[in-house]
């Protein structure tokens, strides 16, 4: 029975699916754009300097040359803008910062993904925790404020450096990503974080499930891992504990680059109900996808059992989509 009635009725859902693909993109007013500020703070020493550059330099040839992110959708904010004036767009002082932020959410179509990488010292002050630039720092209510503006936008959100972790709680809210190198604003060593964050899109060790993409979620925790392993080496204590919020929606998972997960690949609208649906339904994909690349190792009565139970999920979110694209009519 399995063998005979579950094929068809995959054929069955599968059209359906791709009817209901069709229709949705009748929507599509654009492609769905990722939009990348790295923003290196006050090295403090020539040696802290060099190193936080050469990691923005590298996450930004990586993010443009390897997962595809257009070169005009990354700024990069540097301390010195004449160590490499082809490469940092502006100087990271507070108002060019906040100012870049502004404009991006300007910018920014409602289905677009906005992501903030800091490289540098947390700094710590009457006032709290800050973020350490020329000139005033920027504390995470700043920073709170500024993410405010992209309402419909998942914003992720990556401090790399010391004292990080008080930025989590400040900033967490609805399609939001945060992640930090320490869970505390008391853990003020500087990190090691950045280093292996930045390598995680550079290279390949950090694409866990082998579909070509990389992911926040995977991104954090080869940072993570590879951190825990040096301290490890070194035989001294971890000072440094990262955590990842995302509300425990998994934004994290879904938030890739390259592969299957590219940015290009997401449609986009002008309504953000319909780009929460075209979101969802990617998640979906994405696990049919990878359900693909098992089918050589399950039995086939269980693949077919999880195919069409992913199916018939694809084929009601699409519903949804049409319905959503139509008024609802």
């Amino acid at each position: 029975m399995i063998r005979s009635v579950r094929p068809a009725l995959l054929l069955l859902l599968l059209g359906a699916c791709l009817a209901g693909d069709a229709l949705a993109a009748r929507t599509i007013s654009a492609q769905a754009r990722t939009h990348v500020l790295i923003v290196v703070g006050l090295g403090g020493t020539p040696e802290y300097r060099e190193t936080f550059h050469d990691q923005a330099r590298t996450l930004k040839t990586a993010l443009v040359e390897e997962h595809g992110v257009r070169a005009e959708d990354v700024v990069y904010l540097g301390e010195r803008v004449e160590t490499d004036p082809d490469v940092i767009d502006d100087r990271a002082t507070r108002d060019a910062l906040l100012g870049t932020l502004s404009r991006l959410a300007g910018e920014a179509g409602p289905s677009d993904r906005v992501l903030v990488v800091l490289i540098g010292h947390g700094t710590s002050g009457s006032g709290g925790q800050s973020f350490n630039i020329p000139g005033p720092d920027v504390a995470p209510p700043e920073f709170a404020s500024a993410l405010d503006a992209f309402p419909s936008q998942t914003v992720a959100f990556v401090h790399t450096g010391s004292g990080s972790g008080a930025f989590l709680e400040p900033l967490a809210g609805p399609n939001r990503i945060v992640i930090t190198a320490t869970r505390s604003g008391r853990e003020l060593n500087a990190t090691r974080f950045a280093e292996h964050f930045v390598s995680a899109f550079a290279g390949t060790g950090a694409d866990i499930d082998r579909d070509g993409s990389i992911s926040l979620e995977e991104a954090f925790t080869y940072a993570r891992d590879e951190v825990a392993r040096h301290y490890e080496s070194e035989n001294q204590i971890l000072t440094e504990n990262a955590v990842l919020q995302d509300g425990g929606e998994g934004l994290a998972g879904r938030f890739a680059f390259g592969g299957r997960g590219a940015a290009t690949d997401v449609p986009t609208t002008d309504d953000p109900a319909l780009a929460r649906l075209y979101e969802e339904r990617g998640a979906i994909q994405a696990r049919i996808d990878e359900l693909r690349t098992l089918s050589g190792s399950m039995e086939e009565a269980l693949y077919l059992e999880r195919m069409e139970e992913l199916l018939v999920e694809l084929a009601l979110k699409n519903r949804e989509i049409r319905a959503a694209g139509s008024g609802g009519r």
